[in-house]
C-alpha cells in the first residue's frame, strides 16, 4: 500500500503515513475508523422545540454537542451583553436551523 500524497510505501494496518502524516481515507480502514468499527453519522443540527425558551437554538446546540443547556444560554447572554454579536448569531441560527418537530412532519408527508 502506498500513501496517496507522497507515495511512501506503508503497511496495510497503518492509519497515518510516517513520511507526510496524511490520514488514510475510509476505504483503507474498514468502516472509516482505526478500529474498523463503522462510523455513526452525526444527527443534523436542529432547534429543539421540546426544551425551548425562545426559539430552541440553545437547546438544539446543547443537544447536538452534548453540552449543558444552561451554559449555552449563559454563553449567548454574555455574547449579547458584552459584544452584541451574540444576538446576531442567535438570530442567524434561528433562521438557518430547522425545527426538530418539522422533521417528523416532513417525513410523514412523504408517506
Amino acid at each position: 500500500m502506498y500513501c496517496t500524497d507522497c507515495g511512501n510505501q506503508m503497511q496495510s494496518t497503518d492509519v497515518f503515513c510516517a513520511q507526510c502524516g496524511h490520514r488514510l481515507g475510509a476505504s483503507s480502514t474498514q468502516g472509516g475508523t482505526p478500529g474498523g468499527a463503522p462510523q455513526q453519522p452525526r444527527p443534523r443540527l436542529m432547534r429543539a422545540m421540546a426544551d425551548k425558551k425562545i426559539a430552541g437554538v440553545c437547546s438544539g446546540l446543547a443537544k447536538q454537542y452534548d453540552w449543558d443547556v444552561t451554559l449555552v444560554r449563559l454563553a449567548f447572554l454574555l455574547g449579547i451583553v458584552f459584544h452584541g454579536i451574540g444576538l446576531l448569531v442567535y438570530v442567524l441560527a434561528w433562521i438557518t436551523m430547522p425545527r426538530d418537530d418539522m422533521a417528523a412532519v416532513n417525513l410523514n408527508y412523504g408517506s
